[in-house]
């Protein structure tokens, strides 16, 4: 092999690790909200105060690397990056939410039906024909979110599902964002600490209302730096590197961990058990993910093949 060939291998690997780190810390969201005792939008604060922080110092010193173009505040302030930013505050928040008010199984599993989203909207958005596997897969999974919702009735678990769902969208939202033509690694950036700044706001005027408590205890506090520097932070990090050196829909196999590892962590640190009917129409929603992804990867691949042949 070519020492071209081993750097581009070594540099996928490394990416891919990369995108595996960023899941693991993502994947750990659910028990340190749960263990945090604010509610949602105390939570919310105080995560995106310091993700805002950790997140413009790392950008401060990536812009270095981007040969010593400064932006202006005309791009921080532009449509694109605001109404991306609020697709992104809008996926963290009702995340939040959805973790505070049901199982953080339901949150995450409810939350990882973007892709489903994705699969139906982006033939709309390209004005191609959808597939018939991909309506198989969104009916399919249609019916198992409607799992989530059968049992004992608790109102604030049916909103806090709703929640979910509706972070579901945001987050199916803010992917293909990241996919159009406008986006580049410095707005993709630009796009997270202008999100982060809009929740911290919001919340800071709904706290000045007088509808929520944000001060912390110690403990809480050590919680909430972990958020927002390590869980939020450093793991948008490691995903930006790596979403830089591999395919979207690798990457998207790769975070599956998340969703899989979540309830994992909450049910070894506070021992919450989601119903059964939700583990079921979970691991229905991740199979079909996991294989439409896959099946997605081969397509790909065989196209390349293709007009590498041409």
């Amino acid at each position: 092999e070519s020492p071209l060939t081993l750097i581009s291998v070594q540099s996928t690997r490394r990416a891919s690790f990369a995108i595996l780190a960023a899941a693991l810390l993502w994947s750990t969201g659910g028990l340190f909200i749960k263990e945090v005792t604010l509610d949602a939008w105390g939570v919310s604060f105080w995560r995106s105060s310091f993700a805002a922080i950790t997140i413009s110092i790392i950008y401060f010193f990536r812009s270095a690397q981007w040969n010593g173009r400064r932006t202006g505040l005309r791009e921080w302030f532009s449509p694109f990056v605001l109404g991306s930013a609020l697709c992104y505050a809008l996926l963290l928040v009702l995340f939040v939410i959805a973790t505070k008010l049901t199982t953080s199984a339901n949150a995450i599993f409810l939350q990882y039906t973007a892709p489903i989203y994705v699969l139906f909207i982006e033939p709309m958005l390209s004005r191609t024909k959808m597939k018939r596997a991909d309506l198989a897969t969104v009916a399919i999974s249609t019916a198992a979110m409607a799992l989530f919702f059968v049992g004992k009735f608790d109102p604030r678990g049916v909103w806090g599902n709703i929640a979910a769902l509706a972070s579901g969208v945001a987050f199916a939202t803010y992917a293909l964002i990241l996919k159009h033509e406008r986006a580049t690694e410095q707005s993709r950036w630009q796009i997270v600490i202008v999100g982060h700044i809009m929740i911290a706001s919001a919340m800071a005027i709904i706290a000045l209302s007088g509808q929520t408590n944000i001060s912390v205890s110690s403990s809480d506090l050590t919680r909430l730096l972990y958020l927002g520097i390590i869980q939020i932070g450093i793991a948008y990090a490691f995903f930006t590197y790596g979403i830089s050196h591999v395919r979207a829909i690798d990457a998207t196999l790769i975070a599956m961990v998340e969703p899989v590892l979540n309830p994992v962590w909450v049910f070894i640190g506070v021992g919450e058990r989601p119903a059964n009917f939700a583990l079921i129409g979970g691991l229905i929603i991740l199979s079909l993910s996991i294989i439409r992804t896959v099946r997605g990867s081969k397509e790909i691949v065989e196209l390349e093949t293709v007009r590498s042949g041409e």
